[in-house]
């Protein structure tokens, strides 16, 4: 794998908070309507040469209204609503898009070839794309 390449978040991505794993995200995702989107959050470290990965937080959102679509097409930045209190922050990502969603059990042998740290975040962004497709990206903080 490893075909990453640098993102530059220009504003957040909210969510409104859940406390999914990672599965239980991508069992709703597989379920939900085109355009949800959903993220998880982990801290991994290093551990006596063992990797491992501890949830932080999760949220999800549907998809985004007419309106919200138009604003984004346009150039304009979404703001926060109330109940949306989780987030990607706007900065400047490792990110790779997998070509399968795997388990959560999965997930570290993922996650191994960018620990380049002893310990760091992911964020695991699953995003329905269509109504037979969902996808999962790994974003990893590089700042």
């Amino acid at each position: 794998m490893n075909r990453s390449i640098r993102l530059t978040l220009s504003s957040p991505i909210y969510y409104r908070s859940t406390s999914y794993s990672l599965d239980e995200a991508r069992a709703k995702a597989d379920k939900a309507a085109p355009g949800y989107d959903a993220a998880v959050l982990f801290s991994y470290s290093y551990s006596n040469e063992l990797l491992t990965a501890e949830r932080i937080a999760s949220g999800e959102r549907e998809g985004y209204s007419e309106e919200e679509k138009r604003i984004i097409e346009s150039g304009g930045v979404l703001g926060r609503k109330e109940d949306e209190d989780f987030q990607i922050p706007a900065g400047i990502y490792l990110f790779e898009q997998l070509p399968f969603i795997p388990d959560e059990k999965d997930l570290m042998r993922l996650i191994l070839p960018y620990a380049t740290r002893s310990s760091g975040t992911v964020f695991a962004r699953l995003y329905k794309e269509s109504i037979l497709e969902c996808v999962m990206q790994l974003l990893f903080p590089t700042g």
